[in-house]
């Protein structure tokens, strides 16, 4: 099942989902999809830390 996310980044917000696969938490966005390890850490934590970053990284469109 695929849970929603959503993070601000300057004066946008930027949307995702992310479900569990084994002991990895996939997170698909606008830019494409990424997987990794999450550990012991809740799920939602990472995927809205690992949004934030991809997000943070890419620049806003027009």
């Amino acid at each position: 099942m695929w849970n929603s996310v959503q993070v601000s980044v300057g004066s946008g917000t930027v949307r995702g989902r992310y479900r569990m696969e084994g002991d990895q938490l996939v997170l698909e966005w606008r830019n494409g999809r990424v997987a990794e390890r999450c550990g012991l850490l809740k799920p939602e934590y990472v995927a809205t830390a690992r949004l934030k970053q991809l997000a943070a990284s890419q620049p806003l469109a027009a």
